[in-house]
Parts: structure tokens; sequence; C-alpha cells
């Protein structure tokens, strides 16, 4: 028995060590190069991406993200457990397959992006409110999703008061939905075998998109 424990033990050791815990920064930037798929990163952080996965195999979508499907590198603007666990409260469902399967490949399909962006790939830019649902978008880039448009842009943050001396920060829009609301990227670069996660803030709804 001691040599089964420590043969579990040393094979835990090395799964973890080629695919790093994921740590979340709410409205920061986590660069991180995981030597596994996107599927496997999932794994290694079951607070942030357990429903998610649900989600993934629910939709019938798992191929798109382990790498066996028709897209072999993807960018994936990640929706995160907490953001599905209060979309299940508000909409009076128990379990993540209680949503349906075709809610859930919508969502997911306007969140991807068929090919590998990273922070560095997307130009400085922003989507001002113009009153009401009125928005207007400068520089960024727009780009096709697997369903769906969005708009993706970057700006530095101010530093200890001095401006564009700080972090740069990944946002991004839904052009599928008017006056929808910006949304704010809280880590960026997550770069996996299959493709780069940038992840959600926790408090992104699904209405937006």
């Amino acid at each position: 028995m001691k040599n089964i424990g420590k043969s579990i033990a040393i094979v835990m050791a090395v799964v973890f060590a080629s695919c790093t815990k994921y740590g979340y920064i709410d409205g920061g930037t986590a660069n991180g190069i995981h030597d596994c798929t996107m599927w496997e990163y999932f794994q290694t952080d079951s607070y942030n991406w357990d429903s998610t996965i649900i989600m993934i195999e629910h939709a019938g979508l798992k191929s798109l993200f382990d790498g066996t499907g028709e897209h072999k590198q993807i960018t994936f603007f990640g929706l995160t457990s907490p953001s599905i666990r209060r979309y299940l409260l508000e909409n009076g469902y128990d379990r993540v397959t209680d949503i349906p399967e075709g809610k859930c490949k919508d969502i997911l399909q306007k969140l991807v992006v068929p090919r590998r962006l990273i922070l560095k790939n997307i130009p400085f830019g922003n989507r001002v409110n113009r009153g009401g649902a009125e928005f207007t978008e400068y520089d960024g880039m727009t780009c096709p999703a697997l369903r769906g448009e969005l708009f993706l842009w970057t700006f530095r943050q101010t530093y200890e008061g001095v401006q564009q001396a700080g972090a740069v920060v990944l946002n991004l829009a839904s052009r599928n939905v008017q006056g929808a609301r910006n949304e704010v990227i809280a880590s960026s670069d997550i770069q996996t075998t299959t493709g780069v996660v940038h992840s959600l803030n926790y408090d992104f709804k699904f209405r937006n998109f």
C-alpha cells in the first residue's frame, strides 16, 4: 500500500508540475505557459473551471478545447464557474446540465475565436458609452468568434498616479447585443498547447452576449 501511495503521489506531482495551477487574479494579469492542452489545464483548478468543464461537455464541445476537433488553436474568453453558478441561481436551475444544451453551446461559441490571440496581438483602443445603448469604438480590433463577433481592445492602466505606466489590460464587448457592456479580462495570456485562455471577471453575465 505504501508503494501504491508513493506512486500516486509521484504521478500527481508530475501532472501538476507540467500544468501549473491557475492563480486567479481579480482585475490583474496572470501570464503563464502550460505544457498541456486547454482541457487538461481546466482540470487543475476546480474552483474556477469545474462548472465550465461540465458546460463544455453538456454542449458537446470538448473536442474544441482538447485539440481533437476542427480548430487546433483557439482563444477562449474564459467563462468561469462562479459566473455559471450565478446564472443557475438567477434562472432557477439546480445543475449546469439543467441549462438547455443549445444555450450552453451558444454562449461558449460566442466566447471562442478560432485562432491564437495573445495580449500583444490586440491593439490599444476604447469603447465609450454615448448614453443609453449607444457605444463608440476606437481603434482596437473586430474579431469573428465561432458565433457572432467581438470587439477587443487593450489599454494601459495608471500606476502610482502616472498615466500609461501600469499594466496592460484586455477588454472585450459583444457586437451581437445592442448596448452590451464592456467586459474586463481578469487574467490574460494563459497559454496552453491548444490555445490561449483570457479569463473573464466573476461578474460576467450571459445576457451581455
